[in-house]
């Protein structure tokens, strides 16, 4: 349902620009680095279109492991915006959100530990794994500053949050060919445990701030 209304606003924007005004607009914030664009359809309404995206590397961790972590932001809006007055505007609409970060476990002293019990680094094949960051279509609710299909060069802003829901955690740890199938059966075992901390660690982070500055400019 979500992908049919979202489909029906996109030829709703598209079949209408040929009579408002046009815009368009870069922008970075917490979604990353993106483009918009924009139609303007009264003094007072607006309608935008926009991608953001980024990679991010750095270092994590657990109690136990250690981890390189890549942050990956995907995402796609469609937003509605509704001048008050002074250049301020409220906005709402739906981000199509694809944010994930993919981590790999990093052996310390040529070791790993998990659940208490250690491994050699010979012990594990692979040790990968995705943390999904939301659950694809995220309702988006903000506060901002400019109109990016009025005509001229201007600023835009964006303070909001959209709730992406629960993160989903996935961990992928492989035996290495030394280990006996009861040895293999206890990492899997220890793996899920670790794989359940850093859902855990996660669980509060089901609203997506999002902050972003931008400049536009409209014809």
């Amino acid at each position: 349902m979500l992908k049919k209304t979202l489909l029906a606003a996109l030829f709703m924007l598209t079949s209408s620009a040929a009579f408002a005004q046009v815009g368009g607009g870069v922008q970075v914030g917490t979604t990353g680095v993106g483009v918009d664009f924009g139609y303007q359809f009264s003094d007072s309404l607006g309608g935008r279109i926009g991608y953001s995206g980024f990679n991010y590397s750095r270092k994590t961790h657990t109690s136990d492991v250690d981890y390189d972590a890549k942050l990956k932001l995907s995402s796609l809006r469609l937003l509605a915006d509704w001048e008050l007055g002074a250049g301020f505007r409220v906005s709402g609409g739906v981000v199509y959100n694809n944010n994930k970060v993919d981590v790999t476990g990093q052996a310390a002293n040529g070791t790993y530990t998990l659940n208490g019990n250690t491994y050699q680094a010979s012990d594990i094949g692979n040790f990968t794994g995705r943390v999904k960051l939301g659950d694809g279509f995220a309702p988006y609710l903000g506060i901002g500053y400019g109109m990016i299909a009025k005509k001229g060069l201007g600023l835009y802003a964006d303070l909001g949050v959209m709730y992406q829901g629960k993160a989903k955690t996935s961990l992928n740890v492989t035996c290495g060919a030394a280990l006996s199938s009861s040895q293999c059966t206890q990492l899997q075992n220890d793996a899920d445990v670790e794989r359940q901390k850093v859902q855990d660690k996660l669980n509060g982070y089901s609203w997506y701030p999002v902050v972003s500055v931008g400049v536009s400019y409209a014809f």
